[in-house]
C-alpha cells in the first residue's frame, strides 16, 4: 500500500529505492536540485549528470532507513563513490536532491 504522503511518511529502504526507480524511468523531468545540492556538486567537481547516474544506477543502494529532517524523510542513495540525499514530493512523483558528496574526497 502506498503512503498518502511520501514526504512525511517513512518508506523502508526497498520501497524508497523502487520509488526512485519509478521516478527515474517515468518522470525524469520531475527531478529537482536544491541550491545546496548544486553548490556541493560543484565543490566536489561533480555535475547533475553524476547525481542522476547515481539515481539511475541499479548498483546504488540505500543502506540506512530514511531520516526525518525538517518535517520530511530523506534517503541516502550510495554508490562506491558518490552519495546523493533525496526527498520525495508529497505525491511521490518527484524527487528533490538535497545534497551530494564525493566519498573519495576528504
Amino acid at each position: 500500500m502506498s503512503p498518502s504522503n511520501y514526504s512525511t511518511e517513512k518508506l523502508n529502504r526497498n520501497e524508497a529505492k523502487k520509488q526512485i526507480q519509478f521516478i527515474v524511468c517515468k518522470h525524469l523531468e520531475n527531478i529537482w536540485f536544491s541550491k545546496h545540492a548544486l553548490k556541493e556538486l560543484s565543490n566536489d567537481d561533480l555535475t547533475t549528470v553524476d547525481a542522476l547516474n547515481v539515481l539511475k544506477s541499479p548498483d546504488s543502494k540505500i543502506y540506512d532507513e530514511g531520516e526525518l529532517e525538517r518535517g520530511n524523510y530523506r534517503y541516502r542513495l550510495e554508490t562506491a563513490n558518490i552519495i546523493v540525499v533525496i526527498t520525495f514530493s508529497a505525491d511521490g512523483k518527484s524527487i528533490t536532491v538535497i545534497t551530494t558528496w564525493d566519498k573519495r574526497r576528504k
